[in-house]
């Protein structure tokens, strides 16, 4: 089973993403927290990440720089309440394959997750 990795500190958006991708079939792994979830990845490889731009304890953006230290080749797709375009560069500028503003749609979201993995295997 492909494993997926979900960092947001927004209890409801982390609950409805595992939701979302457990019914597609990924074993969703879940933390609030960034230098956990930098863990996790280590430990488990997850075949794509969802990364809340704006994290209390660490900010997407060095969550996403960890990520890519360990693993050149993540696919981190960035997900934020807060989205602009310098924030999208940015996140763009460090490895992150997608952006998305959390009005996302689950389609939207599949759609992407999809392209990423066909494209970036």
């Amino acid at each position: 089973m492909n494993k997926a990795l979900v960092i947001d500190d927004d209890e409801m958006d982390l609950e409805l993403l595992r939701l979302l991708l457990t019914k597609e079939g990924y074993d969703v792994l879940t933390t609030a927290d960034g230098p956990q979830g930098v863990l996790l990845y280590k430990e488990h490889r997850p075949a794509f990440v969802f990364l809340d731009l704006g994290l209390p304890s660490m900010s997407g953006i060095e969550v996403l720089k960890e990520i890519r230290a360990q693993d050149p080749r993540a696919k981190v797709i960035l997900i934020t309440g807060y989205g602009s375009v310098k924030s999208a560069v940015e996140a763009m500028k460090h490895g992150a394959l997608d952006f998305i503003e959390k009005t996302w749609d689950a389609g939207e979201m599949l759609y992407k997750i999809q392209n990423i993995l066909y494209a970036f295997g």
